[in-house]
């Protein structure tokens, strides 16, 4: 017979239901751990719009974070300025760290070439390595590595996919 699970191990989560997929959030002790977005290779048929949620929390402050991630999150999907909630800052490298620090610092409707925030942390020519950090972002719609773009104009990359990195730039009025 398996021993229950203790509610300190176990992590609370946000579904959040679009006609571009599930969103979800996790959270763990009243902060928010991790976004997971449901990724698009091409741009999808229908126009973005919410269908539902679902919070299973296992505390108060976890479901607290998890009604102002979704404040949040419809809040910036839907165009409007917004603060995001309290998150817990992922494990990862100094470099990744700084990388996603200086994401936080650009502003809304803004963008900056990944050339840019790699000159800002002190490593230039290392804007290779800040698309990777970018990459490795487990909170996409948290620290906002939507808004670097590469040198060439084009969207480069994003977790989930482009069609996702297009939508948040528009929302925040990005050129």
């Amino acid at each position: 017979m398996s021993k229950p699970r203790s509610s300190e191990n176990r992590m609370s989560h946000l579904c959040m239901d679009s006609s571009w997929g599930s969103i979800r959030i996790d959270a763990r002790e009243g902060k928010i751990t991790a976004c997971r977005l449901p990724s698009l290779s091409a741009e999808p048929r229908r126009p973005f719009r919410w269908m539902g949620s679902r919070i299973e929390a296992v505390h108060t402050a976890d479901e607290r974070i998890l009604r102002k991630a979704e404040r949040f999150v419809k809040d910036m999907l839907g165009g409007r300025k917004c603060e995001p909630p309290s998150f817990a800052w992922p494990e990862a490298t100094p470099f990744t760290l700084r990388v996603w620090r200086a994401l936080e610092a650009i502003p809304r409707g803004a963008t900056q070439e990944y050339g840019a925030v790699a000159k800002k942390i002190g490593r230039p020519g290392g804007s290779r390595a800040v698309g990777r950090a970018c990459g490795a972002n487990p909170l996409p719609l948290f620290i906002p590595c939507h808004r670097v773009l590469p040198k060439d104009g084009t969207l480069g990359g994003f977790t989930g996919g482009l069609p996702w990195k297009r939508l948040l730039l528009e929302r925040e009025g990005a050129r």
